[in-house]
């Protein structure tokens, strides 16, 4: 069968194009993903944590449950390290989190100054079917007020990323199988152009 190069030509250029326009929309996938946010369903704040707070249980079944956790320290000049872990019933660790929280204040010759970073947001997703716990600690010895707020999601931009990568993905692999001579001569010349650098 014999392939009119200008048929194939016009047709590589559609393919491209049409990839062109998937890898957009993959990243318009990204971009959402980051900036999504779900509606909230329940609110739970817990104040001056001095120790380990546990929040739960949190019963999962047929559907996912999605839990953003924002702590904030109110104490100024110090610093504090605030971690969390999600447990199971069994009191297993399934996978933790943290930061350290610290705010510095003072004078200098242009007058006061602060800096911090005073603030932790975790984004959790149990999709699991069982029953978890989620623990906040503070480091031992350590006295700043710290404040945790769970906040019970409706949704998550996880959706929006997987989207977004397996589009990615699949952009990828059909411009390398669509282009497979291009590349190739791209690689040939390239081979080329190294084999003469290393000659000099």
């Amino acid at each position: 069968m014999i392939v009119d190069p200008k048929q194939k030509r016009k047709d590589l250029i559609f393919y491209n194009n049409l990839l062109l326009i998937m890898s957009i929309f993959s990243v318009i996938f990204f971009i959402t993903a980051m900036f999504v946010d779900a509606p909230t369903l329940k609110t739970k704040t817990f104040y001056n944590i001095s120790d380990t707070k546990k929040f739960g249980p949190i019963v999962v079944k047929d559907k996912p449950k999605i839990y953003e956790i924002k702590t904030y320290m109110f104490s100024n000049n110090t610093s504090v390290y605030i971690s969390g872990e999600v447990i199971n019933e069994d009191d297993d660790t399934l996978f933790e989190f943290g930061k350290d929280l610290w705010h510095e204040s003072g004078y200098d010759s242009e007058g006061y100054w602060s800096e911090s970073d005073n603030g932790m947001n975790a984004k959790i997703t149990l999709s699991e079917p069982g029953t978890y716990y989620i623990k906040l600690n503070k480091e031992d010895n350590s006295f700043p007020d710290i404040s945790a707020t769970f906040y019970r999601k409706s949704g998550s931009g996880i959706p929006h990323f997987m989207v977004g990568f397996y589009l990615l993905i699949i952009t990828l692999f059909t411009f390398i199988f669509r282009n497979k001579e291009w590349i190739k001569e791209k690689y040939i010349w390239l081979d080329e152009v190294l084999e003469e650098a290393s000659d000099d």
